[in-house]
């Protein structure tokens, strides 16, 4: 159930960032543990949900980063 919710939870986010209407692309408070004052959403998101200048491209590059890890070490094992 967990997992699900999670699941949903990304996919929403993941839609979100795609969808050229959607001003607030940092999605709800609620999705990051310091609310609008974490550090990890500040490095890609304004504090008003929009993009940083390079934010889409760093969080696309650390997405693939991401995924590219996961397969290697999924090889490797």
């Amino acid at each position: 159930m967990v997992f699900c919710s999670m699941l949903g939870t990304l996919a929403a986010f993941s839609i979100g960032l795609f969808n050229p209407r959607l001003v607030n692309k940092a999605g709800p408070d609620w999705l990051w543990l310091g609310g609008r004052d974490d550090v990890i959403r500040s490095l890609y998101f304004k504090p008003n949900g929009g993009f940083r200048r390079y934010g889409f491209l760093a969080l696309m590059l650390t997405l693939a980063a991401g995924t590219a890890a996961l397969f290697w070490l999924g090889g490797r094992l």
